[in-house]
C-alpha cells in the first residue's frame, strides 16, 4: 500500500503543474513503464523453457506486477438512451496506476486482485460542482477465464468480479465486467492489456466508468 502511495504522491504532483508539461510526464513515465517490461522480456527470454505439462501443470504461478491505467466516466453516461455515448480523448481521461496480484486456479482459470490509485475529480459527483483531483483508491478482487491454457502465447480472458473504493472520504461499490489479452513469455513475465466496464453500485458515489489498463508482472513463485 506504500508502495502505491508513493506512486499515487508522484502522480499527484504531476497534477499540480501545467496540463502540457503533465502529458509529457506521462508519457516518460509510460515509456518507463515499457523499458521495464522490455527488460523483463529480454531476461525471461534468457532462460531455458519450461517443457510443456498437462492440463494443471500449465497453471499460472504466483504473479506480481504494476500497470499503468486510465478511466473514462463520460463514455457511460449515455448508455441505454437515445443519445451517442462519446468517449473522451485518451488526454481528458482520469490517469492513474495499479499494483497487481495473480493466482491460477488451474490452466484456464485465474484470480487477481488490483489496488488501484485513480486520480479525478470525484467531488463533482456529489457536490454537483468542479472541485480539485484527488486520489481514489480501490481494492479489486476478479476471476479470469480463457478458452484454453495458460501455456499458450496468446490468450484472451473475460473477467468479472467486484470493487470497493475510498473516494474523497466516501466508500463506493461496483462491479467490474470485460475481458483482455495476456502475452506469455516463457511463463516468467506476462502482458495484459484490459477493457472493463465497472457499472456502479453506489451512484451518488461513483458514477460508472471505462477501465482500460496495460500492464505487466513476473513470476515470484508457484
Amino acid at each position: 500500500l506504500k508502495f502505491v502511495l508513493n506512486i499515487c504522491y508522484f502522480y499527484a504532483d504531476i497534477l499540480s503543474i501545467p496540463k502540457t508539461n503533465q502529458n509529457t510526464l506521462m508519457k516518460r513515465t509510460l515509456t518507463l513503464l515499457v523499458g521495464l517490461a522490455i527488460v523483463g522480456l529480454s531476461a525471461s527470454a534468457q532462460k531455458a523453457k519450461a517443457p510443456k505439462g498437462s492440463g494443471n501443470d500449465s497453471k499460472k504461478g504466483t504473479l506480481f506486477g504494476i500497470s499503468y491505467n486510465v478511466t473514462d466516466f463520460n463514455a457511460p453516461k449515455n448508455f441505454g438512451s437515445n443519445s451517442n455515448a462519446t468517449s473522451l480523448p485518451l488526454r481528458n481521461m482520469s490517469h492513474g496506476v495499479s499494483i497487481n496480484y495473480w493466482k491460477g486456479i488451474n490452466s484456464k482459470i485465474d484470480f487477481h486482485a488490483r489496488l488501484n490509485g485513480i486520480f479525478h475529480d470525484y467531488r463533482v459527483k456529489f457536490q454537483g460542482q468542479p472541485a480539485n483531483t484527488e486520489i481514489g483508491i480501490e481494492l479489486e478482487p476478479t476471476i479470469n477465464i480463457r478458452p484454453i491454457q495458460d501455456a499458450n502465447i496468446w490468450n484472451p480472458f473475460l473477467t468479472a468480479g467486484a470493487g470497493l473504493g475510498l473516494y474523497t472520504n466516501k466508500i463506493g461499490a461496483y462491479i467490474p465486467m470485460g475481458g483482455g489479452i495476456q502475452l506469455n513469455a516463457s511463463s516468467t513475465t506476462y502482458f495484459f492489456l484490459q477493457a472493463n466496464y465497472k457499472l456502479s453500485l453506489t451512484k451518488n458515489v461513483l458514477g460508472n466508468n471505462m477501465f482500460y489498463s496495460i500492464g505487466f508482472a513476473e513470476t515470484i513463485g508457484k
